[in-house]
């Protein structure tokens, strides 16, 4: 052999391979945002460890009972009904569930069970008969919204009684071993509501009086239109933006649900009181997952883009991408997640748009959710006014999450709270152990850099709750914008939060975490709560505010829940009464859902004058979808109102941040309402449109606007109520928009 000509076939071979290898990494192409979505799904969410995949553990838990021993097959089976159970298969889950409590009622010990699963045979075939009556009535007949909002009236009487009658006997079957078991004794009162029964018909020592249910103000009743608009999305929990996405003055739906293999869903408003929609063209349909969605015009070309947050709930499991979707201006959108820089892969579901360094450009800070044995620490995106994003928050100093003290945000709000014209951040904990956080803005050093300060703890914010959705709001109109904060902790270690609710609703104590509400006197906060009428439990997911009955005071809409099943509470409205108080009007007001409640968007979406309210339902199992809300204001007639849209040219072009304050004559007394430009709370975004409730005003005497960022002010005196506006920056007059009532 010609060991020579070996050793040069080698090196030239060598050579060849490098060269390959060099060109094919060259050429590799990088993964597209489909292929990241679709590889977070497959690799992080539909796994066995995953406890929202139910139709991953049921298809795991099946594969399992066919090979376990035959002492081993009872005990996977309960985990597999309850996996059939929270993926929607109801019926299956229960022909697994009746034989064994059928035996456990004639007494035979099942030996192959720990005593912790024999004890959930019964609570699970329960809440399985009562899920069995929802799906059979509440969603295969949901052209009657009225049959899941309590106290249920007539119109949502069950029809098919099978599945709430048997949850009846068994719920009674439990309270006769423990009466104190105020989960069952809930769901029991909810089970004969559906039948009719309630109150005369439940048991006495068990009934849950009406008196509990009675509003403390007469607020008239909101309609449900979902249905006949073609807006009741039946999917998971999600979030929504109702806004203007093309510039025709008509205010459109945007809807996302969390589940990975369902998109984000695009309604056109047609003007005519209907909806198309156009998530396909749009190009929408690779858009999937997101439990929460918060617009603005990051680019400042005049359309609104989207950012999609992704990943919540699941620290270990979360490393789902995030999207921005830029709007195209035709009814299209692009993700320009990766060429922007802000592609990351955090659990989040909450984030604040901003111009953070008063450029003109909003800036976007991400609150994310950390663990002792995940770190990820939340990103503070400076706008390049390039198109492009950088990531500041470390040498901004708003790391907020550390290995030393990890902090799960889930809800985050920006505001002016000192009024010094710069917008600081307040942020909401989950975690039991630890303080919310409120950091001030301190504006730009030479070199433009932006800094804040955790100043929480000196201005009245250093108290140790664990809580949810938040927003920054001025709730009795003083000019300081005030901090509403939901708080999320259950009394008791029982999976559910309805226990407390019952001890509320009987006026026995909890030990829940109830509501905030700081008022910020001068930049400092005191907590009201209290004496405001709001510490109750506000166990929140989605919420926001926004003007009920068009007083000019703002009102709050809590969209309540949990993931456990048994957790059926209904959402809870109140409303602000003169800045003084807050009064619960769920039940006058029909708001009453106890399917799991998620974003909620405030906006004027039939152009009457009045804020309609859209809901996201849904849990977060695959089994736990409902349809959607459109509340439709019926207060359109009884006071005044008035409806600015702003245009910035120094500012950010969506005008994000800027306040107005209306000067008004209301009953011979002048009287001031301030607004500022946001989509609200931190869980469902509300239109940017001002739409401000003027009361009993006779006239607006002048209004202001102060400008995010230029800080430039103007004032205009020639504005009417019951009007719809346009001011653009800089120029001297507004422009009246010729809008009409649209007949939903």
């Amino acid at each position: 052999m010609n060991h020579k000509k070996v050793l040069n076939t080698l090196k030239h071979s060598s050579k060849f391979l490098i060269f390959f290898f060099v060109i094919t990494a060259c050429n590799k192409k990088e993964p597209t945002m489909p292929e990241l979505l679709n590889k977070a799904a497959k690799e992080q969410f539909f796994v066995p460890e995953n406890i929202y995949a139910a139709s991953t553990k049921t298809a795991y838990f099946d594969s399992i009972c066919a090979i376990a021993p035959a002492n081993k097959k009872d005990s996977y089976n309960i985990n597999k009904a309850e996996s059939l159970l929270y993926e929607g298969k109801t019926k299956e889950a229960i022909e697994i569930l009746e034989p064994m409590w059928q035996r456990k009622m004639k007494g035979v010990i099942n030996y192959n069970l720990e005593p912790y699963e024999e004890r959930k045979i019964g609570p699970l075939l329960a809440i399985s008969y009562l899920r069995l009556g929802e799906q059979e009535n509440c969603l295969h007949h949901h052209a009657v919204s009225a049959s899941c909002i309590v106290p249920i009236s007539p119109a949502g009487y069950h029809h098919a009684r099978e599945g709430s009658s048997k949850a009846i006997k068994l719920y009674e079957h439990f309270l006769k071993s423990n009466s104190h078991d105020y989960n069952s004794r809930w769901l029991l009162n909810i089970a004969y509501m559906t039948l009719g029964e309630y109150p005369e018909g439940v048991p006495e020592e068990w009934a849950i009086p009406d008196s509990a249910f009675q509003s403390e103000y007469p607020l008239k009743k909101f309609k449900d239109v979902a249905p006949k608009l073609g807006l009741n999305v039946n999917e998971l929990s999600g979030g929504s933006i109702i806004d203007d996405f093309n510039n025709d003055n008509l205010l459109d739906v945007l809807v996302s649900s969390w589940l990975p293999t369902q998109h984000l869903r695009y309604f056109i408003n047609n003007g005519d009181g209907s909806f198309t929609e156009k998530t396909e063209t749009a190009g929408l349909l690779e858009s999937k997952g997101g439990l929460n969605m918060v617009q603005a015009d990051y680019n400042n070309d005049g359309y609104l883009d989207v950012f999609v947050l992704r990943g919540a709930w699941m620290p270990a499991l979360g490393k789902h991408p995030n999207s921005l979707l830029r709007n195209n201006g035709d009814n299209t959108f692009t993700d320009v997640s990766i060429e922007t820089g802000l592609l990351s892969f955090y659990p989040t579901q909450t984030a604040t748009w901003a111009d953070f360094n008063n450029d003109g450009w909003v800036d976007l800070f991400i609150g994310n959710e950390s663990e002792d044995n995940y770190v990820h620490p939340c990103e503070l995106y400076i706008n390049n006014t390039d198109g492009t994003f950088s990531n500041k928050a470390l040498s901004a100093g708003l790391t907020v999450s550390d290995a030393q003290n990890p902090y799960y945000v889930k809800g985050v709000t920006a505001a002016d709270f000192n009024n010094d014209g710069w917008t600081d951040i307040y942020v909401s904990n989950f975690k039991r152990t630890s303080k919310n956080l409120l950091f001030m803005n301190k504006g730009t050093d030479e070199k433009g850099e932006i800094s804040f300060k955790n100043a929480g703890d000196s201005l009245g914010l250093g108290e140790k709750i664990s809580s949810f959705p938040t927003w920054a709001f001025d709730y009795n109109n003083d000019g300081w914008m005030d901090i509403f904060v939901a708080g999320y902790k259950r009394g008791g270690s029982y999976g559910s939060i309805t226990s407390d609710i019952v001890g509320e609703y009987l006026g026995e104590p909890h030990q829940a975490e109830t509501m905030r509400l700081y008022e910020n006197r001068d930049g400092v906060f005191h907590d009201v709560s209290k004496e405001v009428g709001l510490d109750r439990i506000g166990y929140a997911m989605g919420a926001n505010y926004g003007d009920l009955d068009n007083d000019g005071y703002l009102d709050i809409y809590l969209s309540t829940g949990e993931v456990s099943f048994e957790s059926i509470i209904p959402n809870r409205v109140f409303r602000n009464a003169l800045g003084k108080n807050f009064q619960d009007v769920t039940t006058s007001g029909g708001f009453g859902h106890i399917q799991k409640g998620h974003a909620v968007s405030f906006s004027d979406i039939d152009n009457d004058g009045d804020q309609d309210i859209y809901v996201v339902l849904g849990g977060a199992f695959e089994g736990d979808n409902f349809f959607n809300s459109l509340y439709k204001n019926p207060y359109q007639n009884e006071n005044n109102w008035v409806t600015i849209i702003l245009e910035g040219t120094k500012a950010n072009r969506a005008a994000i941040g800027s306040k107005l304050i209306v000067t008004t004559i209301e009953e011979g007394k002048e009287r001031t309402i301030y607004h500022t430009i946001g989509s609200g709370g931190s869980f469902g975004s509300s239109t940017l449109r001002a739409e401000i409730g003027l009361g009993k005003a006779s006239e607006i005497v002048q209004l202001e606007v102060i400008w995010a960022g230029s800080g430039t002010r103007q004032v205009f005196k020639e504005i009417k109520p019951n009007t719809f506006y346009k001011i653009i920056e800089g120029h001297p007059q507004v422009e009246e928009i010729d809008l009409y009532a649209i007949d939903l």
